[in-house]
């Protein structure tokens, strides 16, 4: 794990649905007034630009397929940070987000019509017109099979796991210099529908490198202290293995 230079700015990356409102919390007690928003919602247009100063933190949605990634708005950046989480608990986040308080403001403001296309019956057909991960949008750079687990390494500080959240910003806290600090689940979703099997195991199939990119953070986690020894996919650790 990289130490951290107070000398440099912090760049936190908030992938959606990977438990990012309730990490920005933690991070908004620990910076106060050097903390800065990155997401274009609340600008209605891209994010402002802000200087790149000694011990502030910038968190957001850098989402490179928008252009406001972490290369498009930071390319000297060289401490990053980030949450993920199973990338299959991800997809699944979005759909309820997206049947409980997306749905209907689509079809109000004509994005999408009803019953349509792009109107999910349900979880299924969500997951099979959806098939692909949403997460390397927000990542700095592109991932192979060949360099992942180098850039990972390389490239951030720390990441933290949203189904063992509290341990990992406990290792956060150690590492900034930091008061540890409670997390609380923030912005869940309501689940009432399953996945069947096989429309599962086709998202696996079709997501291999993600799954591998969440299994290695996990690791790294572990060798440095982070989840105890313990495995976040057979123990469900900490309070957000159904966040979002």
């Amino acid at each position: 794990m990289k130490a951290y230079d107070l000398d440099e700015p912090l760049i936190s990356i908030h992938i959606p649905k990977c438990a990012g409102q309730s990490f920005m919390h933690i991070l908004r007690i620990w910076f106060k007034d050097n903390f800065y928003p990155h997401y274009s919602q609340l600008q209605q247009g891209p994010p402002p630009r802000y200087e790149l100063k000694p011990g502030i933190c910038i968190h957001g949605h850098f989402n490179r397929a928008k252009g406001i990634g972490v290369p498009d708005f930071y390319p000297t950046a060289t401490q990053i940070i980030t949450v993920l989480r199973d990338p299959l608990e991800v997809a699944k986040s979005n759909y309820f987000f997206w049947k409980t308080r997306a749905r209907e403001k689509q079809i109000k403001n004509g994005k999408i019509k009803e019953g349509g296309e792009r109107d999910y019956k349900d979880i299924d057909d969500f997951f099979r017109k959806r098939p692909r991960s949403h997460i390397w949008k927000f990542m700095p750079c592109d991932l192979s099979f060949d360099d992942y687990k180098q850039i990972l390494g390389s490239r951030f500080l720390w990441i933290g796991i949203a189904e063992c959240l509290q341990d990992s910003v406990d290792l956060l806290a150690d590492l900034l210099g930091f008061e540890k600090t409670k997390v609380h689940q923030i912005n869940p979703s309501v689940r009432d529908e399953e996945l069947l099997t096989e429309t599962k195991e086709a998202f696996i199939d079709c997501n291999p490198l993600e799954f591998a990119v969440y299994e290695h953070a996990i690791e790294l986690l572990k060798r440095n202290g982070g989840v105890s020894g313990r495995s976040t996919q057979k123990t469900k650790v900490g309070i957000f293995e159904n966040a979002g």
